[in-house]
């Protein structure tokens, strides 16, 4: 160490000195309402989905940027949308101010209910939706720090003319309590004199710095209101625009754009029509499978001939008579009941004739004897026990 005064104080004493001093004169940092991030990523609770957005304010003094990631979660009758969003964010609290960077976490619950029929894409032509939940927000700089741990209570009324489009007016309210570190302007004359005689004490140094440094806390209302329009590119993809007044402070107009892709199966009413019909379909094509609509015809069937039955042969020297064809008997006549009137075109061959009597059957020849050289017939052998 070296002979000068400052050598025989500790470098942490030396360091909160000059720290003191060169933020003496720094301007007082103020935590402000409607510095978090958006709370809602998409108004669309057809499905489970992931949203990229980013936007900034276009008016007001300062800068207020941020992008965003969120992943939605929808429940299966389609009215709860559980909303988790990670925002990174830029703030400038006066032009020539400096920039301070920070994050924003975000854990909301939007519950939207119908009012009136859907299209054939599932999306409702009107409804009602309302969200709630926190987003606290951290912001660091040298010079501007704050916490702020804001409860956002919204309402929207989206509204769609077309499958295509829809419109979604909203509200929202945000209480918030901010912890804000403010610098303070201290005297530092008596302090370095003292540190320059190296009497700079503990208790000296730690007054210091409890005059310089005040970490304020304070609960603030915030208000935001704005409009988003959203574009229905496909059934998975959705491209948001919104439009807000409340970006980083009071009245700032902001810009900001998302893009909406949806992982999961469509949910709700919607979600359940469209399972039934696929079901069907795959049931039918299943069936169709397994069970195809031309199959061999079967014996018997109407309209198909029997194959002709073989007859047993005839024994050896008997004479085969061709069978006599059966005689069509004439159906029971109601007594009393006069037949129609043949029409004069039909011969007299195709009135109906008395039936004739069977001819009787012709009695088989005998068989001649069997000669001394002929072997007998074969026999089956007998059954053999077991």
């Amino acid at each position: 160490m070296d002979g000068t005064p400052f050598g025989r104080l500790p470098a942490f004493w030396i360091g909160a000195l000059a720290l003191t001093a060169i933020v003496a004169e720094a301007p007082t940092a103020q935590a402000r309402p409607n510095t978090h991030a958006p709370a809602i990523s998409t108004w669309d609770s057809r499905a489970s989905s992931v949203v990229a957005g980013l936007g900034q304010a276009m008016t007001g003094a300062g800068a207020f940027r941020y992008v965003s990631y969120s992943a939605n979660f929808s429940s299966t009758s389609g009215v709860l949308s559980a909303q988790f969003g990670l925002h990174y964010m830029t703030l400038r609290d006066t032009e020539d101010g400096p920039t301070a960077r920070g994050v924003s976490a975000g854990g909301v619950a939007l519950f939207s209910f119908p009012l009136s029929g859907m299209f054939d894409n599932g999306v409702p032509r009107t409804s009602l939706a309302f969200y709630l939940g926190g987003v606290p927000t951290a912001i660091v700089s040298g010079e501007l720090n704050f916490i702020s741990i804001p409860l956002v209570l919204g309402v929207g009324l989206p509204y769609s003319p077309s499958r295509h489009f829809t419109l979604r007016p909203w509200l929202e309210l945000a209480p918030s309590i901010n912890f804000d570190t403010r610098i303070q302007a201290v005297a530092t004359d008596q302090a370095i004199q003292s540190a320059m005689d190296g009497t700079l004490t503990q208790e000296e140094v730690e007054d210091l710095v409890e005059q310089g440094l005040d970490i304020h806390s304070e609960t603030a209302l915030g208000a935001r209101a704005g409009l988003s329009a959203s574009a229905h590119l496909s059934e998975r993809v959705d491209f948001d625009v919104n439009m807000l007044l409340g970006a980083g402070r009071g009245a700032a107009f902001g810009l900001g754009a998302a893009l909406v892709l949806r992982w999961d199966a469509m949910v709700g009413e919607f979600g359940r029509r469209r399972e039934a019909n696929e079901d069907c379909a795959a049931l039918a094509a299943r069936y169709h499978r397994s069970c195809p609509l031309r199959r061999p015809p079967a014996a018997g069937a109407r309209g198909v001939t029997p194959a002709p039955a073989q007859r047993a042969p005839a024994p050896q020297g008997a004479r085969v008579q061709p069978m006599a064809p059966s005689a069509q008997t004439p159906g029971p006549q109601t007594r009393g009941a006069s037949a129609p009137n043949p029409p004069s075109s039909v011969t007299a061959a195709s009135k109906k004739t008395p039936p004739q009597p069977a001819a009787p059957a012709p009695t088989p020849t005998p068989a001649a004897p069997a000669r001394a050289d002929e072997l007998p017939p074969l026999q089956a052998a007998p059954p053999r026990p077991l």
